[in-house]
């Protein structure tokens, strides 16, 4: 059933439910922050009003590998929005309970006010999951890339996100068509696939927003959203292979959530209506994931359980005062640690590792300039190990071990007093993985 509006009530909803941004350039910055100083990272991506019923169907038939090897390797269910009476399937209110992990009789976001609610940047005092993060350990290193303007900028209610991630991507698309909403999300995939290979955060969250307006473009019961789910699905795997492709993932223990705000109704037509009401295709979202805890065992995921999911994985609490209304998907312990100090002139290095790479065989430290190493003791897996000093380079053998942990103690001579201490994971054929250090 179709909703009769006037001609100017429709041009408003399209503004509001649809962005309401005005034209502009799109974002050109590169995503740039501070070194993270975690080996346990986590990574949300939240892909728009994305339908469950047909995302499993592309999965099943091999049109949406990226997400469907992530549901192998860990777990993939539906999740219903659990909204109270009157309360709208809009995406102010979706994204607000999934970065404020309430539902919205908490947060305020009701979705009477048509995306532009004034509420969404404080949400009733409900922190998001970035924002809490950098409060409660702010040398945690956060980053945040989106085209929709209220999950990341100061319009329309927003930003959802808060301004306390130390990097904030965000792509502005200057008029409703598929092509520039397409645009927008290339340049948010290639700005954190950039920045997810190259660069060291702790935690981020990806917003790909496709999907969504194919919905309202075409309507959901075609093949430009199914395409669009198709591309989407591409663009997420080029995340995770940004991921799993840095030089230090063989240290580090990652944790991939991927989420939708709503789903759609089902037209073969445009419609600003695409979802408003509380059908069950509107009502059900989906968690997909894969980390430390995380597979099988997780059995009705809800989308207020991302933000204790997350906090959990970086060996972060939830304190019962927030009153949060999820709780995390997860009761694995955070899986590695790293820390690098010089005291005085001794350098104490200690690495716990999540991921326990094979194959390697020895590891190299090498320390920032104008040090030199002296009175080395190394400890592989609580053991003592082999070691060679020349200049600024240690070399620890494991003689055979499997890799869990590493400690390094050391006299140093020199006037470097800080600085970046790198250290290299070396097999039979080479470099197997690497990671920096910031020496406090």
């Amino acid at each position: 059933m179709r909703l009769a509006v006037s001609a100017g009530m429709l041009a408003l909803m399209l503004g509001a439910l649809m962005l309401g941004a005005p034209p502009a350039l799109a974002q050109t910055e590169q995503l740039s922050g501070p070194d993270g100083t975690s080996l346990d990272k986590v990574l949300v991506i939240g892909t728009d009003g994305t339908r469950w019923d047909l995302l499993t169907a592309a999965m099943k038939a091999h049109e949406a590998p990226s997400l469907a090897r992530l549901r192998r390797e860990g777990f993939g269910r539906p999740s219903l929005l659990l909204y109270g009476p009157g309360i709208l399937t809009l995406s102010e209110v979706g994204w607000a309970s999934i970065a404020s992990g309430v539902w919205p009789d908490k947060h305020g976001i009701d979705g009477s006010k048509l995306n532009m609610d004034p509420g969404q940047a404080t949400k009733n005092g409900y922190l998001d999951f970035l924002t809490r993060i950098e409060n409660r350990r702010s040398r945690l290193s956060t980053f945040l890339a989106s085209d929709w303007d209220n999950i990341g900028l100061p319009l329309n209610g927003g930003p959802i996100f808060g301004t306390a991630m130390d990097a904030n991507f965000a792509a502005r698309v200057p008029v409703e068509t598929l092509d520039a909403w397409d645009q927008g999300d290339v340049e948010v995939t290639a700005a954190a696939e950039r920045y997810l290979r190259h660069g060291n955060p702790d935690a981020g969250f990806v917003y790909l927003g496709l999907v969504d307006e194919s919905a309202h473009l075409a309507g959901s019961a075609t093949p430009t959203y199914a395409a669009a789910i198709r591309t989407t699905d591409v663009r997420i795997g080029r995340l995770i292979r940004a991921v799993r492709s840095r030089p230090s993932y063989p240290f580090e223990s990652w944790t991939i959530l991927v989420t939708t705000d709503h789903g759609e109704r089902s037209l073969d037509v445009p419609s600003v209506l695409a979802h408003y009401g509380d059908t069950k295709l509107e009502r059900t979202s989906f968690v997909i994931g894969t980390g430390p805890g995380l597979g099988r065992n997780v059995r009705k995921p809800l989308v207020v359980d991302i933000l204790p999911t997350v906090l959990h994985q970086l060996g972060l609490s939830t304190p019962r005062r927030w009153n949060l209304d999820g709780h995390s998907l997860s009761s694995a312990k955070p899986a590695s640690s790293a820390s690098a100090r010089l005291r005085h002139g001794q350098l104490r290095v200690r690495v716990k590792l999540g991921a326990r790479p094979r194959g390697v065989r020895r590891v190299t430290f090498r320390l920032p300039r104008g040090l030199r190493a002296s009175g080395t003791v190394a400890l592989v897996n609580g053991a003592p190990a082999g070691w060679t000093a020349e200049g600024r380079r240690v070399t620890v053998s494991l003689d055979g071990r499997r890799l869990r942990t590493l400690s390094l103690d050391a006299s140093t001579r020199g006037r470097g007093r800080r600085g970046e201490l790198a250290i290299t994971l070396r097999g039979r054929r080479g470099t197997l993985g690497k990671l920096a250090l910031s020496l406090r």
